[in-house]
């Protein structure tokens, strides 16, 4: 378990959803079924790996990343700030350092569609 109050956005998509297998080639966003698993328990200790390694931009609120997916095949993990306060908290993709950042699950969520869509069409 998070043990940290979710973002609206993220908990809506798991009242919709409830995780996404694939949603960009080998990574996976995590569902309910999914926190309290030895895949979400490797997935925050990579976690606490990576904020140890590396300089991660936080603001005053942040206590500490969740991991929200993580890759089957690779060192890509999807995480959010465990934030204090309302306001949104950001989706930030890392891979070795800090890949993409994005504003909102809903901005990231739309950055996957775009990002399968570029695939898509580099395979036609």
């Amino acid at each position: 378990m998070t043990h940290c109050t979710l973002d609206p956005e993220y908990v809506d998509f798991l009242l919709h959803a409830d995780g996404w297998p694939a949603i960009l080639q080998d990574i996976d966003l995590f569902g309910t079924a999914d926190f309290g698993t030895t895949a979400y328990a490797d997935a925050e200790e990579l976690v606490r790996v990576i904020e140890n390694e590396v300089e991660i931009e936080r603001g005053a609120n942040i206590s500490r990343l969740i991991p929200i997916g993580v890759s089957r095949a690779d060192i890509d993990i999807l995480v959010m700030p465990c934030e204090r306060d309302d306001r949104p908290a950001p989706v930030i993709w890392l891979a070795g350092g800090e890949i993409e950042r994005y504003r909102t699950f809903s901005d990231f969520f739309r950055g996957m569609i775009i990002e399968n869509l570029a695939e898509a069409a580099s395979l036609a």
